[in-house]
């Protein structure tokens, strides 16, 4: 009856993972941008957007992010193992959390809210198990440190590398643009180029986006599935990280593309690819962190080059939000696994 139950928390956990990659995918804005400038067909745009982000988490799913998340925050103490009840913990606190703020309208990060979770559930576990963990090794405090650090660096380097990219660009080719013919032109040619950049940002999306995967590689950590089932697995998520781009993604694309109409593919262009970059580095170096966070403020460092007025009210509330994520997705992990942990479930 044990080894059942044990077969069927497998299979739920699995079936979560694949469905949080469905929700990356459906919460992906990359291509409002490639859209609202009409560089290809809507459809075409999602399929090929969709491959991009499944083929990053393909790629990036033997380390990297999924590692961080599934093995390395973890200390000694813990042995870098998930029992199967701390992730199922670690996926329903995100996801009550994460649907809490949709309802309110919060934007929140998943990423946040996994690790926040991660760390509310060990804090738990640590508590019940003295003799097993304590606070002291129970963590990789070091890797913890370098996550949560990215999450303040990432943005602001969104920031910085679209005010650089901005000002170089226009300083060497933009401003030495004569007449409407000339612009238009030269605005034509930014649209492939974003196609280039949107692209290369959606693998990288689908490389950074490693909270089902993390799930997963926990699985394989404990010995509930081995390598094939985890590659196989991570094939699935691939799948339907694009069948959430092209089945529910395409609304939120839709939407923000008629808002991009008249934004020009160069600023787009330059956009993508600032996100591209910071999210490339944050992936190489094993650092989950949020996409829309680095594009907010990539559009923040835009308009202060361009010298636009910028809504600082909003932003300091989105920040606000931001902020809160990681500790009451802590607090709320903590507290559902202190119940399952009261009725000897572990």
């Amino acid at each position: 009856m044990a080894e059942e139950l044990t077969i069927i928390l497998v299979i739920v956990l699995v079936a979560m993972a694949v469905g949080l990659a469905f929700s990356i995918g459906a919460n992906d804005e990359t291509l409002a941008s490639l859209v609202g400038a009409g560089v290809l067909k809507f459809k075409i745009a999602l399929i090929i957007g969709g491959i991009a982000i499944g083929s990053g988490m393909v790629l990036f799913s033997g380390g990297f992010v999924p590692e961080t998340i599934g093995k390395s925050l973890l200390g000694e103490g813990l042995s870098e193992q998930y029992t199967n009840i701390m992730l199922l913990t670690v996926l329903i606190s995100s996801i009550i959390w994460l649907v809490v703020g949709s309802f309110a309208g919060i934007p929140l990060s998943s990423t946040h809210s996994l690790i926040g979770s991660i760390v509310g559930v060990v804090i738990v576990f640590a508590f019940f198990n003295p003799s097993m963990v304590n606070l002291g090794n129970a963590f990789n405090y070091d890797k913890l440190r370098d996550v949560v650090l990215s999450w303040f660096i990432s943005p602001i380097s969104g920031l910085l590398v679209t005010y650089i990219l901005f000002k170089i660009s226009s300083k060497l080719f933009l401003s030495r643009l004569r007449g409407l013919n000339q612009i238009e032109k030269s605005e034509k040619s930014f649209k492939w180029m974003l196609l280039i950049a949107v692209l290369f940002a959606e693998i990288w999306v689908g490389a950074n986006s490693g909270e089902a995967l993390g799930i997963l590689l926990g699985l394989r950590e404990n010995g509930s599935i081995n390598n094939v089932q985890y590659l196989t697995f991570a094939i699935f998520c691939a799948i339907f990280a694009f069948l959430g781009i092209y089945f529910a993604a395409r609304y939120v694309i839709r939407n923000l593309a008629s808002h991009m109409i008249d934004t020009r593919p160069s600023e787009g262009f330059i956009i993508q690819i600032s996100s591209a970059i910071v999210l490339m580095i944050a992936t190489l170096w094993a650092l989950p962190i949020s996409h829309s966070h680095v594009i907010v403020f990539c559009i923040i460092g835009l308009s202060i080059a361009q010298k636009k007025e910028i809504d600082y009210r909003g932003l300091g509330k989105m920040a606000i939000y931001w902020v809160i994520t990681f500790p009451v997705a802590a607090l709320l992990a903590g507290f559902l696994y202190f119940i399952l942990s009261s009725f000897g479930l572990s």
